[in-house]
């Protein structure tokens, strides 16, 4: 082989690796393993005490494993996940952890790599922040605040919310209801059931009053602990909704020193 056949061979080898990682990172990005939850730890209890893992009241430090349940009362639980992401549940809810955190009843914020199930849908992020809710009705809701999720059909005969089937397995894509739906910060979709088959509705705009209701309602107020990724967060929201006025989202608070007074210089 020439040296020019050598250097040739050498550059497709390169490519063909080059396409293989780049095959395999697109991959790992829709793989919902990659936000795989095996327990969670309630890290704060706010309004009261009613906050439960499996029935039995919860406190700081308390931790739920696969397939346990999560429920609050007229109390709000933040949470933390073993893969680095985190949520918070607000009053009357209740959710299933797992690979795909199962909403049960009311809603939940998530933020960090989070799969969320409702019903027969998977809503699989890698990094983002974004709300899952029940409704009264049994209509689901999903807001996207910051990034984007990905929303596929998964098979599972056994979707109900309150079903006593394992929640926390990961169930594999159906292929035979190939809707997905690729839902970007600022928009949110209704997830409701029609002729036995849940349904992603179509994706419209969080409105100003909506976002203004959610940055100053059980989701945000009063926390300590703040979510991962507040920086981008805020920026999101800030280049979706300007000008409206933003809690705390996360960044921390930049300690200003204290000046010194020296004598004989007006201030």
């Amino acid at each position: 082989m020439s040296r020019w056949q050598h250097r040739h061979f050498r550059q497709a080898i390169y490519g063909f690796l080059v396409s293989i990682c780049l095959v395999l990172g697109v991959g790992a990005w829709l793989n919902p393993a990659q936000a795989q939850i095996n327990q969670a730890t309630v890290t704060e209890v706010l309004d009261g005490n009613q906050v439960f893992v499996q029935g039995s009241q919860a406190r700081v430090g308390s931790v739920a494993g696969v397939g346990q349940q999560i429920s609050t009362g007229a109390s709000r639980a933040g949470l933390r996940f073993n893969n680095g992401a985190a949520g918070r549940m607000r009053p009357n809810s209740s959710v299933i952890i797992g690979q795909c955190v199962q909403i049960q009843q009311g809603g939940i914020i998530a933020s960090g790599p989070t799969n969320a199930c409702a019903g027969s849908v998977r809503a699989a992020t890698r990094g983002t922040t974004f709300i899952m809710e029940l409704d009264e009705d049994g209509t689901y809701g999903c807001k996207v605040l910051e990034g984007s999720v990905v929303m596929s059909q998964i098979a599972d005969a056994n979707d109900s919310p309150n079903s006593s089937s394992n929640p926390a397995s990961s169930p594999a894509l159906d292929s035979s209801q190939s809707q997905e739906l690729i839902l970007e910060q600022g928009k949110k979709v209704s997830i409701s059931r029609g002729n036995g088959v849940w349904e992603i509705g179509q994706p419209q705009s969080i409105t100003t009053e909506e976002i203004l209701a959610i940055l100053n309602g059980s989701l945000f107020s009063g926390y300590v602990q703040q979510l991962p990724g507040g920086g981008n967060l805020q920026r999101a929201i800030q280049s979706l909704f300007p000008g409206i006025p933003l809690p705390n989202l996360g960044l921390p608070s930049i300690p200003i020193p204290r000046i010194p007074r020296i004598p004989g210089l007006p201030f």
